[in-house]
């Protein structure tokens, strides 16, 4: 098995591949050494119990817009916001959703596999592709909440182009906030689209300097979590 610097580098035939995701190279943004820790050596940041509420919502939030996709209409959250439509393909957008296969690329030189998942995707009118991403929060979002998605849209972008399809210079991020309780005893959700620019080299430069990061030796900065290990 390929080492540098006393790390995984490429994998042996057989072997599955050192992969990475948006949470994963999120870390890696935190704190190169958090990251190199969780992934060289499986020390990993304490944490508390997984939320069940984004995941429930981005569940219906699916199926929402799959109905849609079905007779070809835009979701309202889309509707007169965006020109273009919803890709049609769901057999390929069911794996491009899944956390264990979505989009998918390895990088030749190191082995590393580059994966997210997307929510889904939508097509501009000129057939370019925007990566498009729900977020459930508990409040409306601030000017600034965006960016801290950057990093997740400009991989996605860069994913798109290297499986064949041309990215749009945008992402779509629509923020769910809860508005109110109906007289049906319904909580409304309160829907905010908003259009991100991305930057496809950008993200292909955050996958890089992560494998490097992790096939290097162990970074010698330090934060509040991994102080002391």
């Amino acid at each position: 098995m390929k080492r540098l610097n006393g790390s995984l580098g490429a994998c042996a035939k057989g072997t599955k591949p050192t992969r990475l995701s948006p949470s994963s190279i999120s870390l890696f943004l935190e704190c190169p050494r958090c990251f190199w820790l969780k992934m060289n050596r499986k020390i990993k940041r304490p944490s508390g119990p997984f939320p069940s509420l984004p995941a429930g919502m981005d569940k219906v939030l699916k199926v929402h817009f799959d109905t849609h996709r079905k007779d070809d209409s835009a979701p309202e959250e889309l509707e007169g916001k965006f020109e273009g439509r919803l890709f049609q393909d769901l057999e390929k957008l069911d794996v491009w959703r899944n956390n264990f296969r979505g989009l998918q690329y390895t990088d030749p030189k190191t082995g590393i596999l580059l994966m997210g998942a997307l929510d889904d995707l939508f097509v501009t009118k000129d057939g370019k592709y925007a990566p498009l991403d729900f977020k459930t929060r508990g409040y409306p979002r601030k000017e600034d909440t965006h960016e801290y998605y950057q990093h997740q849209m400009d991989i996605y972008s860069f994913l798109l182009e290297k499986n064949g399809m041309e990215s749009a210079d945008f992402a779509i991020l629509i923020f769910y906030h809860p508005l109110s309780v109906n007289e049906d005893h319904h909580v409304v959700f309160n829907p905010d689209p908003i259009k991100v620019l991305v930057d496809r080299v950008r993200g292909e430069k955050i996958f890089l300097d992560a494998a490097k990061c992790l096939l290097g030796g162990e970074p010698k900065g330090k934060c509040e979590w991994c102080e002391g290990k």
